[in-house]
């Protein structure tokens, strides 16, 4: 129990306590019974019936005195002899001296008035002893002892009344002695009443505690129990989950492996050596994250940010995944906001993850379509940022990502609206339950002080938007990105049916100062004036698209695309775009065609 749990010592004290309280009851229950017994009725009674007894005798005695007297004095003084009546008398009377005289009488009288009665009654036992001579002369029929005998009756009836006096006195200051003391008796019964209803209390409080005590430990041990339970399946889970992560790439590895030793062709060779070394990394980033987020939840992991570009860091998250984009033919594109201060101080290591966990999530999702990731400052950051203990943090950083998808399930957006930082929820988001990505981008997430958010549509993809906070460098100096601008007045066409690619190229050729002129149909007839084209998806590539290109290309208008009918088609010239579509390269090839100044040229339709 938890009364006995801080220290030995003090539980020791504890228990002595709790006996001592235990022995204390049994005294006072032994001295109440004690008392009870010794004022019980019986005791009372016998009390009573003396004190009755010592009044009644007396009282007697002094009757009975006088009867002897009138007995004396009525006697027939002609009768030869009396025949023992006389002595029958006398005998009556000295049986009255000797009850006050022996037993609790006796003892009681002696206590009156300090002896005084008890002397009394000797002198009085002692005067009627002296009359049995006379008496027995009386008794022979000699009568002349008669009046003497009288005499000395009468001299007595003095001392019978002072000694009656004296006992009726003793009586009442004895009773009044005794009315007192059963008052202290039953006060001193009140007491220990008392104190045995209070130390009662103090049982029955060290007994619910007790109780209560009991039956926290009993849940608490039962919880733990759960726990223990618990956490044996989450391991088992979690051996489970670490299992199926490695086994594909390892089994990758050796199917490899195996084919290559069949003594495979050169071609053959290297595609092989690709996919081992794809698998091997895949390998090694899967038990990166599962240390990081043994680490996490260890609550051992540190954050070490620094100060570099975001450019570099972030383009470098789509070279992980371009393999597997690239065998999903899913498009992706990135852009960055040319107004985020650079260089920023972060934990670009972290950052990486979170990213590269979002892309492959959305991956997974997305078995054709597309993909884009913007990263800018979010549309509101103060109210974030005044919750953040560290006054330092500079602004906020957010990651937006949106795919065209299948969407995620619901079981699985439920997990993930958990937030580990809240301790009712820490356990919430298992990689068994989200998958071990989302797992650690999550846990990271929340532990850079970060929020996430995000919203789903069956079929229609996935959006998610993941706020940072960063600080800005303290040693190096804040430098203005030296971005390529093309003239003024440049504008480009852009024909693309994805909204998503259309709406990121719209933002990153706005980086460069270009004006876009959104073709959804996709024709390239309609559009006359412009300096650029930028030829995307389509929904169809006609024999029209292609001489209008050609048209494009004679009067010297570049023609971008990642379109691949377009750029096969023989009789068309185009830039090929490469996936994932970065500001970056855009930026070289806008630098190589707009280096002179190109006046807008006008096309004429053929029709």
């Amino acid at each position: 129990m938890r009364l006995f749990q801080r220290t030995p010592w003090l539980s020791q004290i504890k228990q002595w306590v709790l006996y001592g309280f235990i022995a204390l009851i049994i005294a006072l229950s032994i001295t109440v019974l004690s008392i009870i017994t010794f004022t019980s009725d019986s005791s009372n009674n016998n009390g009573r019936r003396v004190f009755e007894s010592t009044l009644w005798n007396a009282l007697q005695l002094h009757v009975q005195s006088y009867r002897f007297l009138n007995y004396l004095i009525q006697l027939d003084k002609t009768a030869p002899s009396l025949q023992g009546n006389a002595f029958f008398e006398y005998d009556l009377l000295m049986s009255r001296v000797d009850l006050l005289r022996r037993g609790d009488v006796g003892e009681l009288i002696r206590n009156f008035e300090n002896g005084r009665t008890t002397r009394l009654l000797n002198i009085i036992n002692g005067e009627l002893e002296l009359l049995s001579f006379q008496l027995s002369k009386i008794e022979n029929g000699e009568y002349d002892y008669l009046p003497s005998l009288i005499e000395r009756l009468h001299n007595i009836d003095e001392q019978i009344n002072e000694f009656v006096t004296l006992v009726n006195n003793g009586s009442n200051q004895y009773i009044s002695s005794q009315r007192q003391l059963l008052q202290e008796n039953l006060d001193a019964i009140q007491m220990l009443a008392m104190s045995l209803f209070l130390c009662l209390l103090c049982l029955g409080f060290f007994i619910i505690k007790g109780i209560s005590e009991l039956q926290r430990t009993y849940l608490h041990n039962k919880r733990l129990t759960a726990s223990i339970k618990s956490v044996h399946e989450d391991k088992v889970d979690i051996l489970a989950f670490i299992h199926q992560e490695i086994r594909s790439p390892i089994s990758a590895i050796l199917g490899s492996a195996n084919t290559l030793s069949k003594r495979s062709m050169p071609n053959d060779t290297d595609k092989l050596s690709e996919h081992i070394e794809e698998s091997g990394l895949q390998l090694l980033h899967t038990i990166e994250m599962l240390s990081d987020l043994a680490l996490i939840d260890a609550k051992k992991l540190i954050l070490t940010p620094t100060d570099g570009s975001l450019h570099v860091h972030i383009e470098s998250c789509f070279a992980l995944l371009n393999t597997q984009m690239t065998r999903k033919n899913v498009q992706s594109i990135l852009y960055i906001d040319p107004l985020l201060p650079t260089p920023l101080s972060l934990d670009f290591v972290r950052v990486k993850e979170i990213v590269v966990a979002l892309l492959q999530n959305a991956v997974t999702h997305t078995p054709s379509g597309s993909i884009s990731l913007q990263i800018r400052r979010p549309a509101s950051t103060s109210a974030h940022l005044s919750r953040l203990a560290d006054t330092q943090q500079a602004g906020m950083l957010q990651i937006a990502l949106r795919d065209t998808g299948l969407g995620m399930s619901t079981e699985l957006q439920q997990h993930l609206r958990v937030n580990p930082s809240m301790p009712m929820q820490s356990d919430g988001t298992l990689p068994s339950r989200v998958g071990l990505h989302l797992a650690l981008c999550h846990k990271l997430i929340y532990l850079m002080k970060g929020e996430m958010h995000f919203s789903c549509a069956p079929q229609k993809g996935c959006e998610f938007w993941v706020d940072i906070p960063f600080s800005a460098p303290q040693l190096a100096p804040r430098s203005d990105p030296q971005t390529f601008q093309c003239p003024d007045k440049t504008s480009a066409l852009l024909i693309e049916t994805d909204a998503q690619l259309a709406k990121i190229l719209s933002l990153q050729l706005a980086t460069f100062n270009i004006n876009v002129v959104l073709s959804k149909e996709g024709r390239l007839q309609e559009y006359k004036h412009c300096d650029l084209v930028i030829l995307g998806n389509t929904a169809r590539f006609e024999r029209d698209d292609s001489d209008a290109l050609q048209q494009w290309h004679k009067r010297a208008c570049p023609v971008l695309s990642y379109n691949i009918e377009a750029i096969n088609h023989p009789m068309s010239s185009v830039i090929a775009l490469t996936f994932p579509l970065t500001q970056s390269q855009l930026e070289s090839i806008l630098t190589t065609l707009f280096t002179a100044q190109h006046p807008p040229l006008e096309i004429q339709n053929d029709d």
